[in-house]
């Protein structure tokens, strides 16, 4: 769906390599020469708005023209990550600016088309797929591409490490997910615009991004502005992003939710990521690798001290679903904490680099809850981590939600609190009648100073079965301190809450797991 009023144009680059007949290309270039229309009201985020709202009061009807040929249905993933677009085909490329454009081809499991347009001065003009914007390598396709074929999605570069070279800061790709990195950062974790209905029996709806508008930045801007149309059976939606890139790339993220019928759970600030094995293992994983994540601890913070780090697990059988109620949440995060090298051993995919992607509300969210789901996997190829923010009280058919937060891609804790933080877990598990043994390390690198004298008190409570041979410990080597306990005559999953205090001063985070027997 497209906004009324607006002009159109197509791109035409040389240098594709698909091999197309010169009559198609000279057809292409005809329509180039389109009418000026007369001039839209000036664009702005209100246009989308309305636009979802408009969309929300009609049934939905899935936009898939034109349909992707089969060719481009069975590419491998090796046969689509060569089809690559050209970046002297981009929108603005010989007016150098500091941000860059590329867009994706539709293929292999990336089949929705995806409308693309370009705002200069407050007017609206169609960005248009052409062939010749992209090198397809070794692909060769029977036919050409329809001609309004669309995009699969976007990339958005900016000189991020070194001034003279575009790095790729952004890239919306596939439904509603996108990814950020910031300096020195390789991709891990992403983030999606919506959840509906994530880990229930009915099936999860996956919303899409149909339209995306991209307003021309002046050429020393340091942040994009960049729109996005949501749509799905259950809810259409507008989506306003500042992307901010840097040492921390940030995302400032504004929405509009438009409900077509009631559903059972909306998940807002979804982040998704992957968890094969860390140093909490309890069962034998045939890899080289001592550890193998992208993220490896969900943190809360539910206010002044109260902050919470639960590790992440690699569920045995069945998934896991956790919740953590608050009142006010002052942020929540999937983060990649362990940050040596050696504690992975991957040269190729540097999990060390991986991002950690931390959500600040930007307005009051009331009450809800933070849910995590956990779901096995037996490679690291799927996403199996999964968080969102849960609203107390669902919107309602025809009802809109305007939801305004803060997204941040950093190397660097975004823990302010002066605590003792988890650094690691590690579980010894049940075995010859003896009882699990967990230790939990805290780091002290930006808690309170605390000589190994110092009457530390530890708070612990389980759900199931009883604690004991607890003891917590100044850790010599590291400077922090350790906790271990043994967990006796658990026979269900238990809920595991630690943390370090003197008095009634909190001195740590509260470290959290849910325990289930091997």
């Amino acid at each position: 769906m497209s906004i009324v009023g607006k002009s159109t144009r197509l791109r035409l680059v040389s240098g594709g390599r698909f091999g197309f007949p010169a009559a198609y290309a000279a057809g292409l270039a005809l329509l180039m020469a389109s009418n000026a229309l007369a001039e839209s009201p000036p664009f702005s985020y209100e246009t989308v708005r309305a636009t979802a709202r408009k969309l929300a009061d009609t049934e939905y009807r899935p936009d898939n023209r034109p349909d992707l040929p089969e060719f481009f249905k069975k590419l491998s993933y090796d046969d689509y990550q060569s089809i690559r677009f050209i970046p002297a085909a981009g929108p603005w490329e010989d007016q150098r600016l500091r941000f860059t454009f590329q867009f994706f081809h539709r293929g292999f499991i990336y089949q929705d088309p995806v409308r693309i347009h370009l705002i200069e001065e407050g007017q609206v003009h169609d960005f248009q797929f052409s062939p010749s914007q992209f090198d397809y390598g070794k692909n060769k396709a029977p036919a050409p591409p329809p001609g309004d074929f669309s995009f699969a999605g976007l990339r958005v570069l900016f000189p991020l490490n070194v001034s003279n070279k575009q790095d790729e800061v952004a890239a919306f790709l596939g439904a509603s997910y996108f990814r950020l990195i910031g300096a020195h950062q390789k991709y891990g974790a992403s983030v999606r615009a919506l959840a509906v209905d994530t880990a229930e029996p009915s099936g999860e709806e996956f919303p899409r991004f149909t339209e995306f508008w991209i307003e021309k930045p002046g050429p020393l801007d340091n942040s994009l502005r960049l729109y996005g149309l949501l749509d799905s059976p259950s809810v259409s939606g507008a989506y306003r992003f500042v992307i901010q890139p840097g040492e921390i790339t940030q995302v400032e993220v504004e929405s509009s939710l438009f409900m077509r019928k009631p559903v059972k759970k909306l998940g807002i600030a979804p982040l998704t990521s992957m968890f094969l094995v860390g140093e909490n293992r309890t069962r034998f994983v045939p890899d080289f690798r001592p550890e193998v994540h992208d993220s490896d601890g969900l943190l809360l913070n539910l206010g002044g001290t109260d902050w919470i780090w639960r590790p992440l697990v690699n569920p045995e059988k069945d998934h896991m679903v956790s919740q953590f109620p608050a009142n006010k949440i002052k942020g929540f995060g999937l983060l990649q904490r362990d940050r040596q090298f050696d504690h992975y051993q991957d040269l190729a995919a540097r999990e060390e680099l991986r991002p950690s992607l931390w959500v600040e509300p930007r307005q009051d969210w009331a009450t809800g809850r933070v849910e995590l789901v956990e779901i096995p996997t037996p490679a690291e190829w799927n996403d199996n981590i999964v968080t969102y923010w849960v609203p107390q009280q669902n919107p309602q058919r025809g009802e809109e939600s305007h939801w305004s937060y803060r997204v941040s891609a950093c190397i660097t804790d975004p823990q302010a609190a002066k605590l003792l933080r988890v650094e690691s877990t590690r579980i010894n598990p049940a075995q010859d009648k003896k009882a699990p043994r967990f230790v939990v390390d805290f780091s002290a690198k930006d808690g309170p100073a605390l000589p190994a004298n110092a009457e530390i008190e530890t708070s612990v409570h389980t759900s199931q079965g009883t604690i004991r041979n607890l003891v917590t410990e100044k850790n010599e080597v590291t400077g922090g301190w350790r906790t271990f306990f043994d967990l006796a005559d658990a026979s269900k999953p238990a809920d595991l809450r630690l943390y370090l205090h003197k008095g009634s001063e909190v001195l740590s985070e509260t470290w959290t797991c849910l325990y289930r027997q091997p």
